[in-house]
């Protein structure tokens, strides 16, 4: 325990430091706390007590009175939330987020650099050892580190050079009342069984068992470090507009190529990012090396592979549309289509019409089935789907497509891409002058 209070006062913590504690009110919090109340005696640093109920037991309540009983007797702030309502489909990584959206509330209430968390070397053992079995990054394979850097503080874990038995002898040693939660010893539970039968095993191996997991993720952290920097300069340059050019992504190593996915997912997942594992990204690197266009499902989203771009899109309906044009019409895509009075351009992006031979009103609609346009310049009908292929117009932008057609659902024209034979010539008779901008 002595080389824990060294690492703490290590950090030269002054009066002026509030340090928020994650404090559940177990062996090992109450043994992180009292270990800072001792301190707190010699440096005149604030201590905030965050205590979470989970609502899941009913010892919660008595939990709660005991810590808070804890604190008024040592002069620690005591800070409590009490959780309500879970998202049924994952409770741990729900009740994660609510705990740290928790904590970070109170970092930035006190203005604090600093939030305590009991972690030991048990936990730090059962954390690589599931994400062993799991997959995960290189860095990942490290479980957590001693000082973890977030946006504007640092999470500090005292307790990881200790195993769970250090930690529990100097609470008995020095008379630390806790509480035991009961649903910790629960074999539904998969971090239980690794506590329960796997670690005594290595333990039985290797009494600084704990120690070796530690240096392990020292080495393989700094290793992932590494990558994971040198990944996210490349993805800077090869990941525009959400968009990743596969072709400069097939020149790296396939290591680099891993961190460079795990880095778009870091983007586009942010906080669920625990929903990712080496299967997603390996799944991803597999669909980007294929010759063909394809899609990979994703947790809530999906990946599009489209000739050389690789992207991430949400999983949503189309935005079906069938819309009269009268003077201006804004359409979902952000652009518009819009009646003008003359014009002298020859691009797809204008049409000159003759009302005499449409059937009014035009309307403007998403494709459909079977949908063909008959070509300016040409006697047969062609497949919108087939020249949507060959100007190579994105599957997500295929269904949003505009398409230009009469009361008759003829089709006059697809915007920006085709002119149908309606298309008068520049010096033709017309009277209705269509532009897509």
């Amino acid at each position: 325990m002595k080389e824990v209070l060294l690492f703490i006062e290590s950090l030269n913590l002054t009066k002026d430091d509030y340090l928020v504690c994650a404090i559940s009110g177990g062996p090992d919090s109450m043994c992180l706390l009292d270990l800072l109340v001792k301190l707190k005696k010699k440096h005149n640093f604030k201590i905030i007590c965050a205590h979470v109920n989970h609502n899941m037991r009913i010892e919660s309540n008595e939990e709660c009175i005991f810590v808070k009983n804890y604190c008024l007797d040592n002069d620690v702030i005591f800070e409590y939330l009490k959780i309500e309502e879970y998202d049924k489909d994952n409770f741990h990584n729900c009740a994660r987020n609510i705990r740290y959206k928790f904590f970070e509330n109170l970092i930035k209430k006190y203005h604090s650099k600093y939030l305590f968390t009991a972690h030991h070397g048990d936990d730090l053992m059962e954390t690589v050892l599931m994400r062993i079995m799991r997959g995960s990054t290189l860095k990942g394979y490290g479980g957590f580190q001693r000082i973890s850097t977030k946006n504007n503080y640092q999470v500090i874990r005292p307790l990881i050079t200790l195993t769970k038995k250090q930690i529990e002898d100097y609470d008995i040693e020095n008379n630390i009342q806790y509480r035991v939660d009961k649903s910790n010893f629960k074999d539904v539970y998969t971090r239980n069984r690794y506590r329960k039968y796997i670690l005594p095993k290595l333990k039985d191996e290797n009494k600084s068992a704990h120690l070796k997991f530690y240096n392990f993720s020292e080495y393989i952290t700094e290793a992932g470090n590494y990558f994971e920097n040198l990944s996210e300069n490349i993805c800077n340059q090869i990941y525009v507009n959400n968009k990743l050019d596969i072709n400069k992504f097939k020149t790296y190593e396939h290591i680099i190529q891993t961190y460079i996915i795990y880095n778009i997912l870091k983007k586009v997942y942010n906080s669920d990012l625990d929903k990712i594992n080496n299967k997603h990204v390996e799944s991803i690197i597999k669909l980007i090396s294929t010759n063909k266009n394809g899609t990979i499902s994703l947790p809530n989203k999906k990946g599009i592979k489209e000739y050389n771009y690789f992207y991430i899109d949400n999983i949503k309906q189309n935005n079906k549309i069938d819309i009269i044009l009268k003077d201006k019409v804004t359409l979902p895509n952000g652009r518009s289509i819009e009646i003008i009075n003359n014009s002298n351009e020859k691009s797809n992006n204008v049409i000159y019409l003759n009302s005499n031979i449409l059937e009014l009103p035009l309307h403007i609609r998403n494709r459909k089935t079977g949908d063909k346009i008959k070509i300016k310049n040409m006697d047969s009908y062609k497949k919108v789907s087939d020249i949507f292929i060959n100007e190579k117009i994105s599957k997500q932008e295929r269904d949003n497509y505009p398409i230009v057609v009469d009361n008759k659902n003829e089709i006059i024209w697809l915007p920006g891409l085709k002119k149908s034979h309606f298309d008068s010539q520049k010096s033709g008779k017309y009277d209705i002058i269509l532009k897509y901008n």
